[in-house]
């Protein structure tokens, strides 16, 4: 798909991966871009960003785990002007147990439901779209030192992958990207308010990605008409290598 007059819609918007995507998107030429994040002021300063590329940036403070808000936002989304890309991004590491519920509302349930009503719409505008999840190398082996977050990212990647079919019957394309250690605001809370212990180590030891490599995957994903139920891992590098 060409990004181009496009209208597209991204979670987790307000920094890192998010908003780095939202102003590739723009600089691809995006006309529309909804920006959705629970941090106003983040937001706004991606609608900035995105408007100094020339795109229009919709502001939308909802909270993805709101089931009758999430899809109420997609129902706006779509009434104004449609949608043509969705980009699911938000997410969240784990933490103390009473943290569990909300990690996997977030980074899977949410997923899982903004997925469905993107296809649902996108099925009853009859123009296809492209939808991308943001999974992780997490995902994709098992991950003791965090282990619930591990478990969300191997259930979205699963579920893009399932969702493969959707092109032939219906010209929907559902994919997922999976970065590795991407210097986002995520990193420094993996201790709480610190970086974890168990991942100090690890960051002395590779090439820390930065947001705009993700993006970039992303784009892959979208400008590819071919790829459909497929993933993108976006891998980090030793420092010795």
């Amino acid at each position: 798909m060409n990004i181009s007059g496009r209208a597209a819609l991204i979670s987790g918007a307000a920094a890192g991966i998010g908003r780095a995507t939202a102003v590739a998107f723009a600089r691809k030429g995006a006309a529309r871009i909804v920006l959705v994040d629970i941090d106003r002021p983040g937001l706004e300063e991606t609608a900035r960003l995105v408007g100094a590329e020339g795109a229009k940036g919709v502001v939308q403070v909802v909270d993805v785990t709101d089931g009758p808000a999430l899809e109420a936002l997609f129902e706006v989304a779509f009434a104004d002007g449609g949608l043509d890309i969705v980009f699911n991004n938000a997410g969240i590491l784990s933490g103390p147990p009473a943290r569990i519920r909300q990690v996997v509302a977030i980074n899977f349930t949410a997923v899982i439901e903004a997925t469905w009503h993107a296809i649902r719409l996108m099925k009853a505008a009859g123009t296809g779209g492209v939808i991308v999840n943001t999974s992780s190398t997490g995902g994709l082996n098992p991950y003791l030192s965090d282990a619930p977050y591990a478990a969300t990212k191997a259930g979205v990647l699963m579920y893009s992958r399932s969702c493969g079919p959707l092109k032939e019957s219906d010209g929907i394309r559902v994919n997922a990207v999976c970065p590795g250690v991407t210097n986002t605001p995520i990193l420094a809370k993996t201790g709480g308010d610190k970086v974890a212990d168990w991942l100090e180590p690890l960051l002395a030891q590779i090439e820390i990605l930065q947001p705009e490599d993700i993006a970039a995957a992303v784009i892959g994903l979208i400008e590819d008409d071919d790829a459909s139920g497929e993933f993108v891992v976006v891998q980090n590098q030793r420092k010795d290598a």
